[in-house]
């Protein structure tokens, strides 16, 4: 059988077998079936997963030129409402807008969002970071102008949500959503998630370059979490006994764990920050060593915890050995 025939049966498939397959693609893939025929053309807007990510829309070499990138955007938010203009009865189960300098388009934003709500989505990303931030100072206050509506906190059919670069953001009016298991933060200022993260249904947690953290405490039962770049005070206590999955990059703290798994199956850690800033400071080194021997022996209570795998950034090695 050749290939053109192996083609004819694909499209052959009846409708609802098409859209169970491209609702396995991601966006951009499942966008990118519409060439096939005219038939796909119809098809594709029938997936239950999208994303709107305006770096699908051109090359990063776009950046390079103001007008280029200025049109490439008009570009993308004309995809964007023609798209959602297209939509009407069928169920979307996951939904995502990512786009840097969301000033120009909040009514846009605002009225995905609502889409999104209305929709009674699963899974729901609002990610409005910019790719030139290196690290959270690079993040002014000027740059977070998206407010999260009171509709989202009130989603009760979300299972998963995603937030970047938003302001005002109250992670503890999430407490009473019962679905919800898993969160990702970044790229703003992160207070109060006690409430949130105390609830038993919370399996996974992520924390990506926030700052503002009034907690030096990360409890809850979640199976997995991970923590990169955040502005910590100076210790951070982790009572986490049902977690298997532990991931922290970013500065040094007095770290100290409570309640922890007896074996955990992953643990990753990664100071590779620190090697950037004393290189050539043996009395840093010398301390830090100290600190790290400390973080892992904690860790292992001393030999009555281990990890399945455990891994290490060069710099721990170089400080510890």
């Amino acid at each position: 059988m050749d290939s053109s025939d192996q083609a004819d049966r694909i499209s052959n498939l009846p409708d609802v077998l098409l859209v169970l397959i491209i609702s396995c693609l991601s966006f951009k893939e499942c966008v990118q079936t519409c060439a096939l025929s005219k038939r796909w053309r119809s098809v594709y807007l029938e997936t239950r997963n999208v994303s709107f990510k305006e770096t699908d829309f051109w090359s990063p070499s776009v950046d390079v030129n103001p007008i280029r990138n200025a049109l490439g955007r008009i570009v993308f938010v004309d995809y964007v409402r023609r798209w959602v203009a297209r939509i009407h009865d069928q169920p979307i189960d996951t939904f995502g807008i990512s786009i840097s300098y969301p000033k120009t388009y909040l009514d846009l934003i605002e009225s995905l969002i609502a889409f999104a709500v209305g929709k009674k989505v699963k899974n729901l990303v609002l990610d409005f970071s910019n790719q030139t931030w290196r690290n959270f100072h690079d993040v002014k206050n000027q740059d977070l102008v998206v407010k999260i509506p009171q509709s989202v906190y009130d989603l009760t059919s979300l299972e998963s949500l995603k937030v970047g670069a938003c302001m005002d953001f109250d992670p503890a009016k999430l407490s009473n959503l019962g679905k919800l298991k898993s969160v990702s933060f970044a790229w703003m200022a992160l207070k109060n998630p006690e409430p949130l993260l105390k609830t038993s249904r919370i399996e996974s947690l992520s924390m990506n370059d926030c700052w503002g953290l009034d907690f030096e405490m990360v409890s809850g039962d979640m199976r997995e979490v991970a923590i990169k770049n955040c502005d910590f005070f100076l210790n951070c206590t982790f009572d986490l006994p049902r977690v298997d999955i532990l991931k922290y990059s970013g500065d040094i703290l007095r770290f100290e764990f409570d309640k922890m798994n007896t074996i955990i199956s992953e643990v990753e850690f990664d100071f590779r920050v620190l090697d950037k800033k004393n290189d050539e400071s043996n009395d840093s080194n010398t301390a830090e060593g100290g600190m790290l021997c400390h973080l892992l022996n904690n860790l292992l209570d001393n030999g009555g915890r281990s990890a399945t795998t455990l891994t290490v950034c060069p710099f721990l090695l170089k400080v510890c050995l």
